[in-house]
């Protein structure tokens, strides 16, 4: 037995809402958390050591060594001859760029450029120096680090480079260790994805693989496990497209050699002498041989690379319908299509139609809501922003929740007995295997009301135009009775 999932477009059809999973952490992000745990914790202890070790403020230094300049300057003045002071005040300046000048009443001292750091010196470098002492950042419009002190009852400015100062400070130590931070962290990120760019790699050659497509080598050269990871990924791929070729070859081998002798006899059958109701017996018995046999060809066909061009989703689903014209004329089938606001898919028209028609010939053999009476399907297409969904619903029993997701797979049938009516179990699984070459997917689910619902959906195929086929204006619902 052969069936498809909804979509959500058909009306009254509801999956049941899955558990929800809980959120996991890519291992990408678990490995820059890992590293910015450890980068933190390591500054962490390192500045608390600085801090521990760095008790002096670095103000309270500078004090020390201004008032030292200040203590030296006085003392090799007033012990210098009087005839000498002139040449040590000019070797001080040109030397250690400490300059000495007399301080006069009529200073012009301005507050603003003083700044907090120097405000901060004054009461430190009064203790050192006298009650008296004064520091400023600018007087007379000069710049500098301007400090009085006293020689024998006479007042001076002892005159320093602002840079000189302004190095003593340097960036404070939550500064640094927010560089510090932040550069660990951004180097982080670079080592998290140079650790895990090769698992993003396989992870992107499988989801490939998965769609039936070649992926391309992975590299086999860097660090020696991941190397040999992807040399047996490499070997698994070419062994798997190997496999597929050989199966492909071999499944037309089988279809050529089976159906030309199901030809012969049924020619024979045509020519022999025989009641018409046997006759028609052997027919029908050929007949579900040869579709057996074209769903094991598609089956394997399922895995080449589809050729992809723009379709016309509406005429292609009213080709279909007049495909099945003859079934609805003989009263076998009630088939109602709708294609919705679907205009335009990117893909192969080959695969789109096989895929809708599995599913429509799958309801017409199982969906039935009475033996005797017609098969109810309803077929409605929606456009997405990335592809195309399509849903097939029947009116039949609908089948138990815990063999939807079996039915999806080869050979899977409801029981023995619907074997009879000619299939192989191959419907479903070829449907869902032509979606997920396309990065889609089949789902089946029991439709409120009765009945089963088959969702397909179908990107555009990944080597068009990202967002073909958008969704247009209501097309008119085609129904055929």
């Amino acid at each position: 037995m052969t069936r498809a999932t909804p979509a959500g477009a058909a009306a009254g059809a509801a999956a049941p809402a899955a558990p929800a999973r809980p959120q996991r952490i890519s291992l990408f992000w678990r490995t820059f958390l890992l590293l910015a745990l450890l980068i933190g914790a390591s500054l962490g202890a390192t500045l608390g050591a600085a801090g521990l070790l760095e008790r002096t403020p670095p103000e309270q230094r500078l004090a020390w060594e201004i008032a030292s300049v200040v203590n030296l300057t006085r003392s090799a003045l007033v012990s210098a001859e009087a005839d000498r002071r002139l040449n040590l005040l000019d070797q001080l300046a040109q030397e250690e760029q400490v300059r000495v000048l007399p301080k006069e009443p009529g200073d012009r001292i301005d507050e603003s450029a003083t700044g907090p750091r120097l405000h901060a010196l004054e009461p430190r470098l009064r203790q050192l120096l006298g009650p008296a002492t004064r520091v400023a950042g600018r007087v007379d419009d000069i710049d500098g680090v301007w400090v009085s002190f006293e020689i024998d009852g006479d007042a001076y400015w002892l005159i320093l480079p602002r840079a000189r100062v302004e190095r003593q400070f340097g960036p404070s130590l939550g500064l640094l260790a927010l560089i510090a931070a932040g550069l660990s962290l951004l180097g982080a990120l670079v080592i998290s994805r140079l650790v895990n760019r090769p698992l993003a790699d396989l992870t992107g050659a499988i989801d490939v693989l998965s769609r039936g497509e070649a992926p391309a080598p992975l590299a086999d050269e860097g660090p020696t496990e991941i190397a040999a990871v992807n040399r047996r990924f490499n070997r698994l791929a070419r062994d798997l497209a190997r496999l597929d070729e050989d199966r492909t070859v071999a499944l037309a081998g089988i279809s050529h050699d089976i159906r030309s002798p199901l030809a012969r006899l049924r020619m024979e059958i045509e020519l022999a002498e025989m009641p018409a109701e046997q006759r028609a017996s052997m027919a029908e018995d050929i007949e579900r041989i040869d579709r057996i046999v074209g769903q094991f060809v598609q089956y394997g066909r399922s895995a080449e690379s589809p050729r992809a061009e723009q379709v016309d989703v509406a005429a292609l689903l009213a080709a279909i319908g007049q495909a099945y014209r003859s079934a609805v004329e003989a009263g076998e089938l009630v088939l109602d299509i709708d294609p919705g606001n679907a205009r335009r898919w990117y893909g192969d028209p080959t695969d789109l139609q096989r895929s809708i028609a599995n599913l429509v010939d799958n309801s017409m053999r199982y969906g039935r809501a009475a033996p005797d009476g017609p098969a109810r399907v309803a077929v409605r297409a929606r456009a997405t922003r990335g592809g195309l969904e399509i849903e097939v619903r029947d009116r039949g029993p609908g089948v138990p929740a815990a063999d939807l997701e079996r039915l999806l797979r080869p050979f899977a049938r409801l029981d023995d007995a619907r074997s009879e009516r000619g299939g192989s179990g191959l419907g479903l699984a070829i449907v869902d295997r032509l979606a997920r070459r396309y990065g889609g997917g089949l789902r089946l689910v029991n439709a409120e009301g009765g009945g089963l619902a088959a969702c397909l959906s179908l990107p555009h195929y990944r080597g068009g135009p990202a967002t073909p086929g958008r969704s247009g204006g209501d097309r008119p619902t085609q129904s055929i009775e």
